[in-house]
Protein backbone atom coordinates (compact mmCIF):
# COMPACT_ATOMS: atom_id res chain seq x y z
CA UNK A 1 0.00 0.00 0.00
CA UNK A 2 1.78 3.30 -0.98
CA UNK A 3 1.07 5.53 1.86
CA UNK A 4 1.25 6.77 -1.69
CA UNK A 5 1.60 10.27 2.23
CA UNK A 6 0.74 10.16 0.41
CA UNK A 7 0.84 8.23 0.21
CA UNK A 8 1.58 4.89 -1.07
CA UNK A 9 3.81 5.76 1.46
CA UNK A 10 6.46 2.90 3.01
CA UNK A 11 8.21 2.97 6.49
CA UNK A 12 12.12 2.44 6.60
CA UNK A 13 13.17 1.04 9.87
CA UNK A 14 16.48 -0.35 9.55
CA UNK A 15 19.96 -0.85 11.11
CA UNK A 16 22.13 0.24 8.08
CA UNK A 17 25.78 0.26 8.80
CA UNK A 18 26.03 2.73 11.48
CA UNK A 19 21.99 3.52 11.15
CA UNK A 20 19.76 3.64 13.80
CA UNK A 21 16.19 2.48 13.68
CA UNK A 22 14.01 4.78 12.47
CA UNK A 23 10.28 6.28 10.67
CA UNK A 24 11.24 7.65 7.00
CA UNK A 25 8.54 7.43 4.00
CA UNK A 26 8.55 6.79 0.69
CA UNK A 27 5.63 8.12 -0.94
CA UNK A 28 4.55 6.36 -4.44
CA UNK A 29 4.63 8.00 -7.81
CA UNK A 30 7.75 9.64 -6.66
CA UNK A 31 10.70 10.69 -7.74
CA UNK A 32 12.03 7.96 -4.42
CA UNK A 33 9.86 5.70 -5.12
CA UNK A 34 11.50 5.55 -8.92
CA UNK A 35 14.65 5.07 -7.69
CA UNK A 36 13.87 2.59 -4.82
CA UNK A 37 12.09 0.43 -7.54
CA UNK A 38 15.28 0.97 -10.07
CA UNK A 39 17.89 -0.58 -7.29
CA UNK A 40 16.11 -3.46 -6.42
CA UNK A 41 12.89 -5.33 -7.30
CA UNK A 42 12.62 -6.79 -4.13
CA UNK A 43 12.26 -3.33 -2.60
CA UNK A 44 8.55 -2.53 -4.19
CA UNK A 45 6.30 -3.36 -1.37
CA UNK A 46 2.55 -3.75 -2.05
CA UNK A 47 1.56 -2.45 0.98
CA UNK A 48 3.57 1.03 1.47
CA UNK A 49 2.40 0.94 5.33
CA UNK A 50 4.16 -1.83 6.41
CA UNK A 51 7.94 -1.37 7.69
CA UNK A 52 10.25 -1.99 5.41
CA UNK A 53 14.31 -2.33 5.52
CA UNK A 54 16.35 0.37 3.87
CA UNK A 55 18.85 -2.36 3.65
CA UNK A 56 18.51 -3.15 0.16
CA UNK A 57 19.05 0.38 -1.47
CA UNK A 58 22.67 1.13 1.29
CA UNK A 59 24.80 0.21 -1.57
CA UNK A 60 26.71 3.80 -1.39
CA UNK A 61 26.09 4.42 2.05
CA UNK A 62 29.99 5.55 2.63
CA UNK A 63 30.08 7.59 -0.49
CA UNK A 64 29.68 11.46 -0.22
CA UNK A 65 30.47 12.52 -3.25
CA UNK A 66 28.21 14.79 -5.39
CA UNK A 67 28.86 14.34 -9.35
CA UNK A 68 27.72 13.06 -12.38
CA UNK A 69 29.72 9.99 -11.77
CA UNK A 70 28.81 9.12 -8.52
CA UNK A 71 25.75 10.05 -6.98
CA UNK A 72 23.45 7.90 -4.41
CA UNK A 73 20.08 9.28 -4.37
CA UNK A 74 19.28 7.71 -0.33
CA UNK A 75 23.00 8.30 0.31
CA UNK A 76 22.09 11.99 0.70
CA UNK A 77 18.57 12.26 1.51
CA UNK A 78 18.72 10.23 4.24
CA UNK A 79 21.51 11.42 6.66
CA UNK A 80 19.14 9.78 9.96
CA UNK A 81 21.54 6.91 8.37
CA UNK A 82 24.45 8.16 6.35
CA UNK A 83 25.27 11.06 8.56
CA UNK A 84 25.35 14.40 7.21
CA UNK A 85 27.27 15.67 4.35
CA UNK A 86 27.73 19.03 3.02
CA UNK A 87 27.58 20.17 -1.03
CA UNK A 88 30.31 22.71 -1.45
CA UNK A 89 27.55 25.66 -1.46
CA UNK A 90 26.10 24.35 2.00
CA UNK A 91 29.69 24.56 3.33
CA UNK A 92 30.72 27.87 2.00
CA UNK A 93 31.97 30.08 4.79
CA UNK A 94 28.71 32.68 5.50
CA UNK A 95 26.43 29.37 6.09
CA UNK A 96 28.80 28.01 8.37
CA UNK A 97 28.76 31.08 10.44
CA UNK A 98 24.99 32.05 10.06
CA UNK A 99 24.77 28.33 12.22
CA UNK A 100 27.06 25.40 11.34
CA UNK A 101 25.48 23.03 13.90
CA UNK A 102 21.81 23.64 12.83
CA UNK A 103 21.75 25.38 9.13
CA UNK A 104 22.19 22.95 5.91
CA UNK A 105 24.29 20.28 8.03
CA UNK A 106 23.12 17.91 5.11
CA UNK A 107 21.07 19.54 1.83
CA UNK A 108 18.01 18.33 3.03
CA UNK A 109 17.93 19.72 5.96
CA UNK A 110 17.59 23.59 5.77
CA UNK A 111 17.04 23.59 9.76
CA UNK A 112 18.01 21.20 12.20
CA UNK A 113 18.78 19.68 15.43
CA UNK A 114 20.17 16.31 16.20
CA UNK A 115 21.46 14.52 19.68
CA UNK A 116 24.65 12.92 19.25
CA UNK A 117 23.42 9.65 18.59
CA UNK A 118 21.44 10.64 15.75
CA UNK A 119 18.53 8.89 17.37
CA UNK A 120 16.54 12.09 18.21
CA UNK A 121 16.14 14.72 15.45
CA UNK A 122 13.87 18.22 14.37
CA UNK A 123 13.99 19.23 11.01
CA UNK A 124 12.14 22.45 9.11
CA UNK A 125 12.69 22.67 5.64
CA UNK A 126 11.05 25.26 2.79
CA UNK A 127 9.14 23.29 0.09
CA UNK A 128 9.34 25.12 -3.67
CA UNK A 129 6.66 23.39 -6.36
CA UNK A 130 7.44 25.73 -8.98
CA UNK A 131 6.47 24.67 -13.26
CA UNK A 132 5.30 26.88 -15.87
CA UNK A 133 4.80 25.90 -19.18
CA UNK A 134 4.15 29.07 -21.64
CA UNK A 135 1.22 28.77 -24.45
CA UNK A 136 2.21 29.21 -28.19
CA UNK A 137 1.26 27.92 -31.29
CA UNK A 138 2.40 24.32 -30.64
CA UNK A 139 1.77 24.21 -26.82
CA UNK A 140 -0.87 25.18 -24.24
CA UNK A 141 -0.43 26.93 -20.94
CA UNK A 142 0.28 24.82 -17.52
CA UNK A 143 1.39 26.56 -14.22
CA UNK A 144 1.80 25.22 -10.38
CA UNK A 145 3.29 28.15 -8.11
CA UNK A 146 3.77 25.89 -5.12
CA UNK A 147 5.29 27.31 -1.78
CA UNK A 148 5.51 25.95 1.64
CA UNK A 149 7.54 24.49 4.71
CA UNK A 150 8.04 20.89 6.42
CA UNK A 151 8.71 19.68 9.73
CA UNK A 152 9.56 16.33 10.57
CA UNK A 153 11.28 14.43 13.83
CA UNK A 154 11.65 12.20 15.85
CA UNK A 155 11.86 10.98 19.12
CA UNK A 156 14.42 7.67 19.75
CA UNK A 157 12.95 4.65 17.55
CA UNK A 158 9.26 4.75 18.93
CA UNK A 159 7.74 8.10 17.78
CA UNK A 160 7.87 10.31 15.14
CA UNK A 161 5.73 13.01 13.24
CA UNK A 162 5.86 14.58 9.89
CA UNK A 163 4.06 17.41 8.70
CA UNK A 164 4.21 19.33 5.15
CA UNK A 165 1.73 22.56 4.06
CA UNK A 166 1.80 23.81 0.85
CA UNK A 167 -0.09 27.19 -0.87
CA UNK A 168 -0.83 26.34 -4.40
CA UNK A 169 -1.51 28.61 -8.03
CA UNK A 170 -2.17 26.20 -10.75
CA UNK A 171 -3.39 26.83 -14.10
CA UNK A 172 -4.54 22.90 -15.00
CA UNK A 173 -3.91 21.15 -18.23
CA UNK A 174 -7.55 20.83 -20.50
CA UNK A 175 -8.46 17.00 -19.45
CA UNK A 176 -8.29 18.24 -15.69
CA UNK A 177 -10.30 20.94 -16.32
CA UNK A 178 -12.48 18.77 -17.85
CA UNK A 179 -12.75 16.23 -15.08
CA UNK A 180 -13.87 19.73 -12.71
CA UNK A 181 -16.65 20.80 -14.93
CA UNK A 182 -18.02 17.13 -14.52
CA UNK A 183 -17.75 16.49 -11.16
CA UNK A 184 -17.36 19.83 -9.29
CA UNK A 185 -13.62 19.21 -8.20
CA UNK A 186 -10.16 19.32 -9.19
CA UNK A 187 -8.24 15.68 -9.07
CA UNK A 188 -6.25 15.48 -5.70
CA UNK A 189 -7.43 18.14 -3.79
CA UNK A 190 -10.38 19.50 -1.89
CA UNK A 191 -11.95 23.34 -1.50
CA UNK A 192 -10.13 25.59 -3.99
CA UNK A 193 -11.42 28.90 -5.30
CA UNK A 194 -9.84 31.45 -8.22
CA UNK A 195 -7.99 34.03 -7.67
CA UNK A 196 -8.22 37.63 -8.90
CA UNK A 197 -5.96 36.46 -12.24
CA UNK A 198 -8.38 33.57 -12.73
CA UNK A 199 -6.00 31.00 -11.53
CA UNK A 200 -7.29 27.96 -8.86
CA UNK A 201 -5.80 28.92 -5.44
CA UNK A 202 -5.86 26.04 -2.76
CA UNK A 203 -4.23 24.86 0.05
CA UNK A 204 -2.90 21.44 0.62
CA UNK A 205 -1.68 20.49 3.98
CA UNK A 206 -1.08 16.28 5.36
CA UNK A 207 0.56 15.27 8.44
CA UNK A 208 1.06 12.29 10.47
CA UNK A 209 2.35 10.90 13.84
CA UNK A 210 3.42 7.23 13.84
CA UNK A 211 4.12 5.41 17.10
CA UNK A 212 5.69 1.86 17.55
CA UNK A 213 3.25 0.34 19.93
CA UNK A 214 5.58 -3.23 20.14
CA UNK A 215 8.81 -5.20 18.60
CA UNK A 216 10.68 -7.93 18.94
CA UNK A 217 14.02 -9.21 17.24
CA UNK A 218 15.88 -12.40 17.33
CA UNK A 219 18.65 -11.85 19.30
CA UNK A 220 21.34 -13.35 16.73
CA UNK A 221 19.62 -12.96 13.91
CA UNK A 222 18.41 -9.77 14.49
CA UNK A 223 15.33 -10.78 11.87
CA UNK A 224 12.04 -9.32 13.32
CA UNK A 225 9.67 -11.63 14.88
CA UNK A 226 6.58 -9.53 15.31
CA UNK A 227 6.14 -5.61 15.54
CA UNK A 228 2.84 -3.37 15.63
CA UNK A 229 3.29 0.47 14.60
CA UNK A 230 -0.08 2.46 14.73
CA UNK A 231 0.04 6.13 12.68
CA UNK A 232 -2.32 8.68 12.73
CA UNK A 233 -3.07 11.62 10.50
CA UNK A 234 -4.63 13.67 7.56
CA UNK A 235 -2.91 12.04 4.55
CA UNK A 236 -3.41 9.72 1.24
CA UNK A 237 -2.60 5.84 1.11
CA UNK A 238 -2.17 3.72 -1.91
CA UNK A 239 -1.91 -0.40 -2.17
CA UNK A 240 -0.56 -2.02 -4.88
CA UNK A 241 3.12 -2.49 -7.03
CA UNK A 242 2.24 -0.62 -10.18
CA UNK A 243 1.80 2.96 -11.42
CA UNK A 244 -2.11 2.23 -10.72
CA UNK A 245 -4.18 0.87 -7.91
CA UNK A 246 -7.60 -0.72 -8.40
CA UNK A 247 -7.80 -1.68 -4.38
CA UNK A 248 -6.55 1.93 -3.02
CA UNK A 249 -4.81 4.80 -4.90
CA UNK A 250 -3.73 8.53 -4.18
CA UNK A 251 -5.91 9.83 -6.60
CA UNK A 252 -8.30 11.42 -3.84
CA UNK A 253 -7.38 14.27 -1.29
CA UNK A 254 -5.67 13.11 1.60
CA UNK A 255 -8.19 12.20 4.61
CA UNK A 256 -8.11 11.53 8.13
CA UNK A 257 -6.91 8.34 8.69
CA UNK A 258 -5.83 5.82 11.70
CA UNK A 259 -3.71 2.90 10.52
CA UNK A 260 -2.81 -0.07 12.51
CA UNK A 261 0.08 -2.09 10.94
CA UNK A 262 0.82 -6.11 12.36
CA UNK A 263 4.33 -8.08 11.29
CA UNK A 264 4.38 -11.54 13.11
CA UNK A 265 6.85 -13.44 10.97
CA UNK A 266 5.97 -14.23 7.39
CA UNK A 267 2.84 -12.62 8.24
CA UNK A 268 1.40 -8.90 7.62
CA UNK A 269 -1.57 -7.55 8.59
CA UNK A 270 -2.84 -4.05 8.60
CA UNK A 271 -5.98 -2.00 9.65
CA UNK A 272 -6.86 1.53 8.14
CA UNK A 273 -9.69 3.66 9.15
CA UNK A 274 -10.36 6.55 6.93
CA UNK A 275 -12.77 9.67 6.72
CA UNK A 276 -13.87 10.35 3.37
CA UNK A 277 -15.99 13.24 2.11
CA UNK A 278 -19.40 12.03 0.88
CA UNK A 279 -21.48 13.68 -2.13
CA UNK A 280 -20.31 17.50 -1.78
CA UNK A 281 -23.69 17.94 0.06
CA UNK A 282 -23.95 19.86 3.36
CA UNK A 283 -25.72 19.02 6.90
CA UNK A 284 -27.07 21.36 9.14
CA UNK A 285 -23.94 23.11 10.17
CA UNK A 286 -22.91 23.56 6.48
CA UNK A 287 -20.35 21.20 7.19
CA UNK A 288 -19.69 18.53 4.39
CA UNK A 289 -21.30 15.09 4.87
CA UNK A 290 -19.29 12.37 5.57
CA UNK A 291 -18.92 8.23 5.30
CA UNK A 292 -16.22 6.01 6.15
CA UNK A 293 -13.94 3.62 5.16
CA UNK A 294 -12.84 0.38 7.19
CA UNK A 295 -10.55 -1.72 5.12
CA UNK A 296 -8.31 -4.44 6.55
CA UNK A 297 -5.57 -6.33 4.47
CA UNK A 298 -3.47 -9.49 5.25
CA UNK A 299 -0.29 -10.96 3.08
CA UNK A 300 1.81 -13.83 3.14
CA UNK A 301 4.87 -14.05 2.20
CA UNK A 302 6.92 -17.08 0.89
CA UNK A 303 10.54 -15.60 0.72
CA UNK A 304 12.69 -18.37 -0.70
CA UNK A 305 10.12 -18.28 -3.84
CA UNK A 306 9.53 -14.62 -4.25
CA UNK A 307 6.32 -14.79 -3.98
CA UNK A 308 3.17 -12.78 -1.72
CA UNK A 309 -0.02 -13.19 -1.81
CA UNK A 310 -3.14 -11.19 -0.04
CA UNK A 311 -6.38 -10.16 0.31
CA UNK A 312 -8.01 -7.20 1.06
CA UNK A 313 -11.52 -6.29 2.59
CA UNK A 314 -13.26 -2.59 2.10
CA UNK A 315 -16.22 -1.32 3.38
CA UNK A 316 -17.87 1.54 2.72
CA UNK A 317 -20.33 3.11 5.30
CA UNK A 318 -22.46 6.39 6.05
CA UNK A 319 -24.29 6.75 9.32
CA UNK A 320 -26.79 9.80 10.34
CA UNK A 321 -25.03 12.30 12.35
CA UNK A 322 -21.70 11.64 10.47
CA UNK A 323 -21.30 9.16 12.85
CA UNK A 324 -18.64 5.87 12.39
CA UNK A 325 -19.79 2.57 13.23
CA UNK A 326 -18.35 0.72 15.91
CA UNK A 327 -18.65 -2.45 14.32
CA UNK A 328 -16.68 -1.41 12.09
CA UNK A 329 -13.67 -1.15 14.55
CA UNK A 330 -13.16 -5.01 15.11
CA UNK A 331 -9.88 -5.47 13.81
CA UNK A 332 -9.89 -9.08 12.50
CA UNK A 333 -13.52 -9.46 11.69
CA UNK A 334 -15.21 -10.11 8.03
CA UNK A 335 -16.93 -7.02 7.07
CA UNK A 336 -19.76 -8.37 4.95
CA UNK A 337 -20.94 -10.72 7.61
CA UNK A 338 -21.17 -7.51 9.66
CA UNK A 339 -22.72 -5.60 7.07
CA UNK A 340 -25.19 -8.10 6.71
CA UNK A 341 -26.20 -8.52 10.19
CA UNK A 342 -26.79 -4.97 10.65
CA UNK A 343 -29.14 -4.57 7.20
CA UNK A 344 -27.02 -1.58 6.00
CA UNK A 345 -26.78 -0.20 2.83
CA UNK A 346 -23.06 -0.56 3.09
CA UNK A 347 -20.58 -1.15 0.18
CA UNK A 348 -18.72 -4.10 0.78
CA UNK A 349 -15.77 -4.90 -1.52
CA UNK A 350 -13.16 -7.60 -1.56
CA UNK A 351 -9.74 -7.86 -3.36
CA UNK A 352 -6.94 -10.43 -4.08
CA UNK A 353 -3.11 -9.56 -5.26
CA UNK A 354 -0.27 -11.54 -6.07
CA UNK A 355 3.63 -10.77 -6.43
CA UNK A 356 6.03 -12.90 -7.92
CA UNK A 357 9.89 -11.64 -7.94
CA UNK A 358 12.73 -13.65 -9.86
CA UNK A 359 15.49 -12.42 -10.48
CA UNK A 360 15.23 -9.12 -12.02
CA UNK A 361 11.43 -9.70 -13.20
CA UNK A 362 8.67 -9.25 -10.72
CA UNK A 363 4.70 -10.18 -11.91
CA UNK A 364 1.74 -8.01 -10.11
CA UNK A 365 -1.53 -8.72 -10.30
CA UNK A 366 -5.03 -7.35 -8.56
CA UNK A 367 -8.57 -8.67 -8.59
CA UNK A 368 -10.96 -6.33 -6.93
CA UNK A 369 -14.60 -8.17 -6.80
CA UNK A 370 -17.40 -5.56 -5.39
CA UNK A 371 -20.05 -8.02 -7.12
CA UNK A 372 -19.95 -10.92 -8.76
CA UNK A 373 -22.78 -13.37 -10.24
CA UNK A 374 -21.18 -16.34 -11.72
CA UNK A 375 -24.63 -17.55 -13.39
CA UNK A 376 -25.55 -14.45 -15.06
CA UNK A 377 -21.25 -13.82 -15.95
CA UNK A 378 -21.72 -17.59 -18.28
CA UNK A 379 -25.34 -16.87 -19.59
CA UNK A 380 -26.09 -12.88 -19.47
CA UNK A 381 -23.26 -11.14 -18.61
CA UNK A 382 -25.59 -9.25 -16.04
CA UNK A 383 -24.80 -5.47 -14.89
CA UNK A 384 -24.04 -6.85 -11.41
CA UNK A 385 -20.61 -8.54 -12.06
CA UNK A 386 -18.63 -5.74 -10.92
CA UNK A 387 -15.24 -6.65 -10.78
CA UNK A 388 -11.93 -5.30 -11.81
CA UNK A 389 -8.51 -6.86 -13.05
CA UNK A 390 -4.89 -5.69 -13.01
CA UNK A 391 -1.69 -7.29 -14.45
CA UNK A 392 1.72 -6.08 -14.67
CA UNK A 393 5.59 -6.81 -14.98
CA UNK A 394 8.83 -4.64 -13.88
CA UNK A 395 12.01 -5.61 -15.60
CA UNK A 396 14.91 -4.51 -14.01
CA UNK A 397 18.19 -3.83 -16.74
CA UNK A 398 21.46 -4.57 -16.48
CA UNK A 399 23.35 -3.19 -18.99
CA UNK A 400 26.73 -1.07 -18.31
CA UNK A 401 25.70 1.96 -19.54
CA UNK A 402 22.73 2.40 -16.52
CA UNK A 403 23.63 3.24 -12.85
CA UNK A 404 20.03 2.21 -11.75
CA UNK A 405 16.51 1.73 -14.49
CA UNK A 406 13.38 -0.18 -14.51
CA UNK A 407 10.61 -1.05 -16.82
CA UNK A 408 6.81 -1.28 -16.16
CA UNK A 409 4.21 -2.66 -18.38
CA UNK A 410 0.55 -2.94 -16.75
CA UNK A 411 -2.30 -3.56 -18.12
CA UNK A 412 -6.13 -2.54 -16.80
CA UNK A 413 -9.60 -3.08 -17.13
CA UNK A 414 -13.02 -2.21 -15.22
CA UNK A 415 -16.57 -3.31 -16.22
CA UNK A 416 -19.02 -1.41 -16.12
CA UNK A 417 -20.77 -0.14 -13.24
CA UNK A 418 -18.19 -1.95 -10.64
CA UNK A 419 -17.23 0.72 -7.69
CA UNK A 420 -20.94 2.38 -7.68
CA UNK A 421 -23.51 1.93 -5.31
CA UNK A 422 -27.49 2.31 -5.08
CA UNK A 423 -26.78 5.00 -2.40
CA UNK A 424 -23.85 7.62 -1.80
CA UNK A 425 -21.89 5.11 -0.50
CA UNK A 426 -19.76 4.48 -3.72
CA UNK A 427 -16.37 4.13 -3.59
CA UNK A 428 -14.97 7.70 -3.71
CA UNK A 429 -14.13 10.93 -1.72
CA UNK A 430 -14.53 14.17 -2.22
CA UNK A 431 -16.55 13.25 -5.37
CA UNK A 432 -13.22 11.04 -6.82
CA UNK A 433 -12.70 7.68 -7.68
CA UNK A 434 -10.67 5.69 -4.72
CA UNK A 435 -9.00 3.27 -7.38
CA UNK A 436 -8.12 4.17 -10.70
CA UNK A 437 -8.56 7.86 -12.40
CA UNK A 438 -10.32 6.77 -14.89
CA UNK A 439 -13.22 4.84 -12.63
CA UNK A 440 -15.04 2.37 -14.88
CA UNK A 441 -16.01 1.14 -18.03
CA UNK A 442 -12.72 1.05 -19.45
CA UNK A 443 -9.61 -1.09 -20.47
CA UNK A 444 -5.96 0.35 -19.88
CA UNK A 445 -2.60 -0.67 -21.09
CA UNK A 446 0.55 1.53 -19.75
CA UNK A 447 4.38 2.05 -19.85
CA UNK A 448 6.91 3.14 -17.57
CA UNK A 449 10.46 3.40 -18.30
CA UNK A 450 13.40 4.77 -15.58
CA UNK A 451 16.70 5.79 -16.41
CA UNK A 452 19.74 6.73 -14.31
CA UNK A 453 22.92 7.52 -16.76
CA UNK A 454 26.00 5.68 -14.97
CA UNK A 455 28.23 8.50 -16.49
CA UNK A 456 25.70 11.41 -15.69
CA UNK A 457 24.38 10.28 -12.07
CA UNK A 458 22.42 13.60 -11.68
CA UNK A 459 20.52 13.19 -14.33
CA UNK A 460 17.31 11.05 -14.47
CA UNK A 461 15.02 10.63 -17.71
CA UNK A 462 11.22 8.63 -17.09
CA UNK A 463 8.31 8.05 -19.85
CA UNK A 464 5.06 7.32 -19.14
CA UNK A 465 2.87 5.77 -22.39
CA UNK A 466 -0.65 5.33 -21.44
CA UNK A 467 -3.21 3.57 -24.36
CA UNK A 468 -6.78 3.74 -22.68
CA UNK A 469 -10.59 2.68 -24.21
CA UNK A 470 -13.46 3.88 -22.03
CA UNK A 471 -17.12 3.91 -22.86
CA UNK A 472 -18.90 7.32 -21.74
CA UNK A 473 -22.29 7.69 -20.89
CA UNK A 474 -24.44 9.42 -23.15
CA UNK A 475 -27.98 10.54 -23.93
CA UNK A 476 -28.93 10.68 -19.91
CA UNK A 477 -28.33 6.74 -19.94
CA UNK A 478 -26.24 5.12 -17.18
CA UNK A 479 -23.58 3.10 -19.55
CA UNK A 480 -21.82 2.47 -15.98
CA UNK A 481 -18.85 4.88 -16.80
CA UNK A 482 -19.88 7.28 -13.44
CA UNK A 483 -19.49 5.87 -10.16
CA UNK A 484 -21.71 8.17 -8.48
CA UNK A 485 -24.84 6.98 -10.59
CA UNK A 486 -26.78 4.48 -8.91
CA UNK A 487 -26.03 1.36 -10.66
CA UNK A 488 -29.56 0.22 -10.67
CA UNK A 489 -30.26 2.58 -13.43
CA UNK A 490 -27.79 0.68 -15.30
CA UNK A 491 -29.27 1.56 -19.38
CA UNK A 492 -29.21 -2.62 -19.57
CA UNK A 493 -29.12 -5.26 -16.69
CA UNK A 494 -29.28 -7.94 -18.64
CA UNK A 495 -25.93 -7.33 -20.56
CA UNK A 496 -23.25 -4.53 -19.89
CA UNK A 497 -19.57 -5.11 -21.62
CA UNK A 498 -16.75 -2.80 -21.66
CA UNK A 499 -16.62 -0.06 -23.59
CA UNK A 500 -20.53 0.66 -23.82
CA UNK A 501 -21.64 4.24 -24.46
CA UNK A 502 -19.72 6.46 -25.89
CA UNK A 503 -16.73 4.69 -26.79
CA UNK A 504 -13.64 6.85 -26.63
CA UNK A 505 -10.18 6.43 -27.09
CA UNK A 506 -7.10 8.34 -24.50
CA UNK A 507 -3.21 8.41 -25.58
CA UNK A 508 -1.14 9.80 -23.41
CA UNK A 509 2.35 10.28 -23.75
CA UNK A 510 4.96 11.91 -20.86
CA UNK A 511 8.47 12.55 -20.56
CA UNK A 512 10.19 14.32 -18.11
CA UNK A 513 14.30 15.03 -18.00
CA UNK A 514 15.59 15.72 -14.20
CA UNK A 515 18.65 17.36 -13.18
CA UNK A 516 20.02 17.54 -9.28
CA UNK A 517 21.47 20.89 -8.91
CA UNK A 518 21.39 19.72 -5.57
CA UNK A 519 20.64 16.64 -4.06
CA UNK A 520 17.46 17.92 -2.83
CA UNK A 521 16.73 19.99 -5.91
CA UNK A 522 15.87 19.70 -9.43
CA UNK A 523 15.16 20.98 -12.47
CA UNK A 524 12.74 19.34 -14.78
CA UNK A 525 12.13 19.20 -18.22
CA UNK A 526 8.54 17.91 -19.25
CA UNK A 527 7.18 17.38 -22.14
CA UNK A 528 3.40 16.19 -22.20
CA UNK A 529 1.18 15.29 -25.05
CA UNK A 530 -2.80 13.63 -24.96
CA UNK A 531 -5.06 13.06 -27.49
CA UNK A 532 -8.81 11.85 -27.00
CA UNK A 533 -10.66 11.07 -29.90
CA UNK A 534 -14.49 11.59 -29.43
CA UNK A 535 -16.96 13.79 -31.46
CA UNK A 536 -14.72 16.67 -30.83
CA UNK A 537 -10.94 15.79 -31.33
CA UNK A 538 -8.96 16.88 -28.10
CA UNK A 539 -5.50 17.24 -28.57
CA UNK A 540 -3.11 18.86 -26.07
CA UNK A 541 0.10 19.66 -26.30
CA UNK A 542 2.24 20.54 -23.14
CA UNK A 543 6.20 21.79 -22.60
CA UNK A 544 7.16 23.01 -19.22
CA UNK A 545 9.92 23.76 -16.55
CA UNK A 546 9.56 22.48 -13.32
CA UNK A 547 11.87 23.54 -10.45
CA UNK A 548 11.18 21.33 -6.95
CA UNK A 549 13.08 21.67 -3.55
CA UNK A 550 12.24 18.95 -1.03
CA UNK A 551 9.56 18.29 -2.80
CA UNK A 552 9.66 14.59 -4.77
CA UNK A 553 5.83 14.30 -6.14
CA UNK A 554 5.68 13.61 -9.72
CA UNK A 555 1.94 13.50 -10.26
CA UNK A 556 1.18 10.56 -12.27
CA UNK A 557 -1.91 10.43 -10.95
CA UNK A 558 -2.99 13.03 -12.97
CA UNK A 559 -1.87 11.19 -16.37
CA UNK A 560 -5.25 9.63 -17.28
Amino acid sequence: MRYKKKTSLIFLFASCHFAIGQYRLIQANTIEDDFRNSLDLRNISTNRFVPQSIDNVCTDSQNSEFSNHNFSYFSWNNPEYYGNKRVPFTNLNFIKKLGEQSLFQNPNRFFSWESSDRSDYFVINPVLDLSYGPKSQFTDSSLFNGRGVEFYGQFGEKFAFHTTVMDYQADYRRNIDNYRDSNRVYPGIGKYYRNSFGYVDYFYATGYVSAKLLEKKDLNSKDLIYQIIATFGNDKQFIGNGMRSLILSDFAPPSLFLQINYTLGPFKYQNLFKELVGNLSVDSNKILNKKYLALHRGSLEFKKIGLELGLTEMIIQSREGNRFDANYFNPIIFYRAIERDLGSGDNALIALDAKLTKRELMFYTQLVLDEFNVKSALTTNSYLNKFAFQLGLYYKPEFQFLKSGYLNLEMNQVRPYTYSHWSNNYYSSYNQSLAHPLESNFREVLMRIFVQPRNYQRWTFRNITSFAMKGFDIGGENYGSDIRKNYYSAQDKKYSEIGQGQKEYIFNFFTEASYFILPNFMVQFTHQFRNQTSKLQLKDNYLFLSFKYNFTQNRNQQIF
